[in-house]
């Protein structure tokens, strides 16, 4: 998502790369439910029973405190000698993010004007279905068939939404950030409550893995407009990218091939992703000022970016966020991650 919101770059096939960088939302959504519901299957194999009281502490746990926060705190610097050039937000849109239903008004309004907040959207979008998720689990995880045949339910009525907002000419970015749009966070509930086995033959995985790759990218691949741009392929596009999600997933299950993802780096950066998806646009407009000071182009700017996305999420994980996955841990019953 970092690369996909820098200033577009002057290379050509760079630049093409940062236009589907959009997928990494769905990418990140896809994750977030496949790993929620195995958890939630795990307690129900634990236990006998899913806490949707508990799941929902752990949740707002995990979430709020550092997204209150920042939104409050980014809202109260526009009543103040800025830092940083933004435009100045409002009541009414700092509002539409306490109460988790800012994609629904950033559909209706466009993006926001509370300053590095813009992409913030999609955390009321996750809150709105996992308001649900447990609900829904309780009653069906334990018959796998019923389950599937409540999702695709839920599919058929994106589908069905999607091509109704298209037919009547919904203007960006009203589809993506509704919540028919999410394709991922489905088929991720799906994959998380099946636990699919890893294919044992290498070919076949390495297959699912090129295919997967394939349906991310497809707006690069394929004769597609854009995404954001009005037409039916809005109504395919986001169960194409689930489907390549859950590909490169399955895949990658296992893979001995991939043991360098498990590796510590790689491990701590998935620690405090959210933090990096939280404060990556302040590192963008760090990186701006680094480059225009060092005068250099993009590949600065994009470096000093990502130096500062990461610098920023790992001192809120220290100090901020972590007391409060502490107190989470007292919730559940299956550990996910040591603090």
């Amino acid at each position: 998502m970092l690369v996909h919101h820098l200033p577009a770059s002057d290379n050509a096939l760079l630049h093409a790369f940062q236009l589907q960088g959009w997928v990494g939302v769905h990418i990140f959504l896809f994750l977030s439910a496949y790993l929620l519901t195995a958890i939630l299957r795990a307690e129900l194999q634990v236990s006998g029973r899913i806490s949707i009281k508990h799941f929902y502490i752990r949740r707002a746990l995990r979430i709020w405190p550092l997204y209150f926060v920042f939104c409050i705190g980014l809202f109260a610097l526009t009543f103040i000698p800025r830092p940083f050039p933004h435009e100045t937000g409002d009541w009414f849109r700092l509002g539409g993010q306490l109460l988790f239903v800012d994609n629904i008004i950033t559909g209706l309004q466009g993006f926001g004007t509370i300053p590095f907040t813009f992409h913030l959207w999609t955390i009321s979008l996750e809150e709105q279905f996992y308001l649900f998720l447990p609900l829904m689990l309780a009653g069906f995880l334990a018959d796998s068939k019923r389950l599937l045949y409540g999702l695709l339910a839920i599919w058929l009525l994106f589908l069905a939404a999607r091509t109704g907002m298209v037919l009547n000419q919904a203007q960006h970015p009203m589809i993506a950030t509704s919540l028919f749009s999410a394709d991922s966070l489905l088929l991720g509930t799906l994959l998380g409550a099946l636990r699919p086995v890893p294919p044992a033959s290498l070919v076949v995985r390495f297959g699912l893995a090129a295919g997967g790759l394939a349906a991310l990218f497809s707006g690069l691949l394929l004769p597609l407009p854009l995404a954001w741009v009005l037409g039916m392929h809005q109504v395919y596009i986001y169960t194409i990218v689930a489907c390549g999600a859950a590909a490169l997933t399955i895949a990658a299950l296992h893979e001995p091939l991939l043991g360098f993802l498990a590796s510590r780096p790689l491990r701590y950066l998935g620690k405090i992703s959210y933090g990096l998806y939280v404060y990556h646009f302040i590192g963008i407009e760090i990186g701006r000022r680094v480059a225009l000071k060092m005068g250099g182009g993009w590949w600065i700017q994009a470096a000093a970016a990502l130096l500062a996305s990461i610098l920023l999420s790992a001192l809120s994980y220290a100090l901020f966020e972590r007391h409060f996955l502490k107190l989470k841990r007292k919730f559940e019953t299956v550990h996910s991650r040591p603090v």
